[in-house]
């Protein structure tokens, strides 16, 4: 089953160059979701479709993906010209540029390079869309794209995965653009999974000692959590067993996966049943990655990697809502009662210090005896919503994941996801209050009543995530 990876504008761009290393180099052979069979070169090409209205990056990353192999001895893999699309001139941060004017001027260009993509697959699984949400390319553009890929494919699943600027601002127009963009995804994608700059920076600096990152550093701290999803794993249950036990009945049948005959669990599939266990009610979208371990290079050889050690500090972090280690709050705890308070939610100003509660969680074990640990505690009642009945869903693979022996992953629908939202709200609205530099957006086609539109959209989205 292929998956076809969308790369827009700058980050975008740059980040599925490092995806496409990580799941090259992370696993022994190509996985074939990801890369389709080799060339008369023998090159293995990249499922991928590349577009930016500037062509300088997507030059230098298929320049870079030709000579890495030479340079470092990975496998060998390269992108297809026929996936690229790029204009003479950006976006210059303006979404409305981008959607208005790149969008409709662009998208036979674009449709065409999919659908090229799209027929070298046997079974095809859906898009992966790779976008930054502060710009006007990754973010107008990408918007307009996952709008026509709806509409062209319908019944395929379409998982956005965003960039969120820095919080002190990278443009200075980016709390239009990220409110504009998540409310049409919020329409239109899958499942959204948001990713802080903020937090990949801060890791970097705190936890794997680069105090200067670069941005290759970020890069690929941002698609490691993303890769440890995508590679191949296998349905588990919660609680311990002697023995893997098949999740196909529960999961829909064993006829919806595809068969792990050494062991007898059923795979999971990439995106359908991803998608289907996160974000299976229209309102609630918005995802959350949590990856542990985060150890620095020079310290694996020092360092002991336990599934008590890491499943604990993971799930602390989806109590509290943290992103990494250093940012919990061990005092926070789980209440008494399954029966929650929903006046009282994570989003709430008036309680600062309270448990984030989650529609759903998918939590993926890599490494040996992955499909023997207890993760009941992923499952409690007291996480999730009364009404929800079937929380949590559990993935393992045998395989370690790159450098690291032991790897968890966590997925999830909670209400820390939208938190970066509800404070690019509030200061959008400050912004619209004023009328600052909307004659930007007006002078290429857009109304005043998309942004009413837009703003409305983001604040049901949080009002709805804090009545969890």
């Amino acid at each position: 089953m292929g998956v076809v990876v969308v790369q827009l504008g700058q980050g975008g761009n740059q980040m599925g160059y490092a995806l496409f290393r990580c799941l090259a180099s992370a696993s022994d052979s190509f996985p074939d979701q990801f890369f389709r069979s080799s060339d008369k070169k023998g090159k293995t090409k990249a499922r991928a479709v590349l577009i930016d209205m500037e062509p300088k990056v997507i030059h230098g990353i298929i320049g870079r993906a030709k000579s890495a192999p030479a340079q470092n001895n990975r496998a060998v893999w390269t992108y297809d010209a026929r996936g690229v699309v790029t204009g003479d001139s950006g976006s210059g941060n303006n979404w409305a540029c981008g959607y208005y004017d790149h969008g409709p001027y662009n998208l036979n260009s674009m449709l065409k390079a999919v659908r090229t993509e799209v027929e070298q697959c046997d079974v095809f699984g859906g898009f992966i869309i790779l976008q930054s949400m502060a710009g006007g390319t990754g973010a107008g553009l990408g918007a307009y794209l996952v709008e026509a890929l709806k509409d062209e494919f319908p019944s395929s699943f379409i998982l956005c995965y965003c960039i969120w600027p820095y919080e002190s601002g990278e443009v200075i127009v980016q709390n239009y653009n990220v409110v504009l963009t998540l409310s049409h995804l919020q329409s239109f994608a899958d499942g959204i999974i948001i990713l802080q700059n903020e937090q990949l920076s801060t890791i970097c600096r705190t936890l794997l000692s680069i105090q200067r990152p670069s941005f290759d550093d970020l890069n690929e701290l941002a698609v490691q959590g993303l890769g440890c999803i995508l590679l191949p794993s296998y349905w588990r249950a919660i609680e311990t067993s002697t023995r893997p036990v098949s999740r196909a009945a529960s999961k829909g049948g064993s006829e919806s996966k595809l068969s792990n005959e050494n062991s007898g669990q059923s795979r999971v599939r990439i995106l359908s049943d991803l998608l289907s266990s996160l974000c299976f009610h229209p309102g609630y979208k918005v995802l959350t990655l949590r990856f542990t371990p985060q150890v620095p290079a020079q310290s694996l050889a020092f360092t002991n990697f336990t599934w008590d050690a890491q499943l604990k500090y993971l799930r602390q972090m989806f109590i509290t809502g943290a992103h990494k280690e250093l940012e919990m709050d061990w005092n926070i705890q789980l209440p008494r009662s399954a029966v929650h308070d929903n006046k009282q939610g994570m989003l709430s100003p008036a309680v600062p210090c309270l448990v984030n509660r989650s529609v759903a969680s998918l939590l993926i074990l890599r490494g040996n005896e992955s499909e023997y640990v207890d993760v009941s505690g992923f499952a409690d009642d007291r996480l999730y919503p009364i009404w929800q009945v079937d929380p949590l869903s559990v993935a393992s693979s045998s395989s370690m994941y790159g450098r690291y022996e032991l790897a968890t992953c966590l997925i999830s629908n909670c209400q820390s996801s939208v938190l970066p939202a509800s404070r690019a709200l509030t200061k959008g609205y400050n912004m619209l209050a004023s009328r600052a530099y909307l004659h930007q957006y007006f002078e290429h086609g857009m109304e005043h009543a998309s942004f009413d539109s837009a703003f409305a959209s983001i604040e049901d989205i949080v009002c709805r995530y804090s009545t969890l």
